[in-house]
């Protein structure tokens, strides 16, 4: 009993994880700014990022590439907002789903955990805020994909 608990509480903060990659998606996409600014913000981001390899990055695939980035960055989180809040909602509301609902929340939390852990390799260094809730998004999302894949 104890577990079905767990996994409802984790199922009602993965929501919340879900919802928060939607108010950032939504942002994003309603600015119209974002694609077109990222190659300026990667660039003063890139001069004091404290990992060399990741700085290296930046500037020759990242900047070189801004626009494909931002698409890929814009449309990633849409998608993965999508996909974890649909996903969660329906656990929630059917305690045992079809297995294509857990791959499909898996695949969300997946592709939310890798922007995250970019976000905070580009960006983590600029604040303790920004630090922190890239890594604990990390982390939940990580919790997310072992416990949904130890029940598929």
């Amino acid at each position: 009993m104890v577990y079905v608990y767990c996994v409802g509480s984790l199922l009602l903060i993965l929501l919340s994880v879900g919802i928060l990659w939607l108010r950032s998606s939504f942002g994003k996409f309603s600015s119209g700014a974002f694609v077109n600014n990222l190659g300026a913000t990667l660039t003063k981001t890139a001069e004091k990022n404290p990992y060399p390899w990741f700085k290296e990055f930046l500037n020759s695939v990242a900047i070189p590439n801004s626009v494909l980035f931002g698409n890929l960055v814009i449309w990633g989180e849409l998608l993965s907002a999508i996909a974890i809040t649909a996903g969660a909602i329906l656990m929630l509301i059917n305690p045992h789903p079809a297995k294509l609902v857990v791959l499909i929340l898996i695949l969300g939390l997946i592709g939310g955990m890798l922007l995250n852990i970019t976000f905070w390799l580009g960006f983590g260094y600029t604040s303790p805020s920004t630090d922190a809730l890239n890594l604990l998004m990390a982390v939940v999302q990580i919790i997310g994909i072992v416990v949904l894949l130890k029940n598929l």
